[in-house]
């Protein structure tokens, strides 16, 4: 298949001084997965096991990741960037060490534009804003650097970005030709810029070079479904909680309506299990399994989009389930099955 695999990756786990503030002292999500508990029979939950509980502030716990992830034919990570305008940022002191001399981690960034909320409560926690062309010139020369990196992934002599939810920023249009104008002026041809989710209304306005689709994970839920998902995470109906689903059915076919586009990027998703974020409210996709996940990603390799990109989630989104890393229940089995999809002729 040859595609370019890249994984998303979260720069969570270190301590930093809002968290101190909003959930206690020293808090990472390793805490979330320590107090976990079962919500139902036979719920289990995957744990590190090779990597361990590393803390993001050394910098050679990125490298150990990139080693191993590159092993197995993943060309990088994707981390997410939290930038909430002024420069306000969260989480921004693993992605200082890309930008050491002696890394190796070849990557890509991500703009996770959503404001932060305690959603047992509901509590505005970091506010994102969008304050125009000062602000997302402010934003790319802060950035600059990882795009001037020799390590950082290009599609050509454009840098990838990828925007979470660009439907939210009301001005994308200003937003995207800022950054395309920039990025020129350092020499480079504009961003390759892709949409991890995206409307209709604002794919047909052909602003992205490629297009995800990650709401396809809950494509096939049915009027019900959604109505009970959402008074149990957004009413307080959590005597029905978690939600579950099955994730061979919810996987089966979820790219259909888009596969024949050739600017589409499928992502590939390793697993699902929020309940360590968000308790009852959260979702669980039951019967992940080795045969569900390789019969997932054989049918992800299989699709004729044309983009040279596939993307997975996650790397180690431990507190949500999704996960490449070595872990309790399959060890390193899910990066084998994605090697050996991705090398058959």
């Amino acid at each position: 298949m040859n595609k370019r695999v890249i994984a998303y990756y979260l720069p969570q786990f270190h301590p930093i001084k809002e968290n101190d503030l909003w959930w206690g002292e020293g808090y990472t999500e390793w805490r979330a997965l320590e107090s976990w508990k079962p919500y139902f029979k036979n719920h289990q939950l995957r744990k590190p096991t090779k990597l361990g509980y590393y803390d993001l502030r050394n910098p050679e716990v990125l490298e150990s990741h990139y080693a191993l992830a590159s092993s197995y034919g993943i060309e990088g990570f994707c981390f997410w960037t939290y930038w909430f305008g002024a420069g306000e940022r969260l989480l921004e002191k693993p992605l200082e060490h890309l930008l050491l001399p002696t890394s190796k981690v070849k990557y890509s960034l991500a703009w996770a534009n959503h404001s932060w909320f305690d959603k047992s409560k509901w509590r505005l926690l970091q506010e994102q804003k969008y304050l125009g062309k000062e602000d997302y010139v402010q934003f790319y020369e802060t950035m600059a650097p990882h795009f001037k990196n020799p390590n950082y992934i290009k599609q050509g002599n454009k840098p990838l970005f990828t925007l979470f939810m660009p439907q939210d920023i009301p001005d994308i249009t200003l937003f995207m030709d800022t950054w395309n104008t920039l990025a020129q002026k350092d020499g480079m041809d504009g961003f390759y810029f892709i949409s991890d989710q995206c409307t209709q209304t604002l794919r047909e306005k052909n602003l992205f070079d490629a297009y995800m689709h990650s709401p396809a994970l809950f494509g096939k839920r049915t009027f019900l479904e959604k109505i009970l998902e959402r008074l149990i995470r957004y009413h307080s109906w959590t005597y029905f909680g978690p939600m579950k689903y099955s994730y061979p059915k919810m996987m089966s076919g979820m790219y259909k309506n888009f596969a024949h586009l050739d600017d589409f990027i499928p992502t590939i998703f390793s697993g699902w299990d929020t309940t360590p974020r968000h308790a009852k409210r959260g979702v669980v996709m039951q019967d992940f399994t080795l045969d569900s996940f390789s019969w997932h990603v054989q049918e992800v390799f299989n699709l004729p989009s044309k983009d040279a990109f596939v993307f997975i989630k996650s790397w180690n989104e431990w507190a949500e389930g999704n996960i490449l890393e070595p872990d309790t229940l399959f060890g390193e089995r899910l990066l084998e099955i994605i090697q050996k999809a991705n090398s058959a002729p």
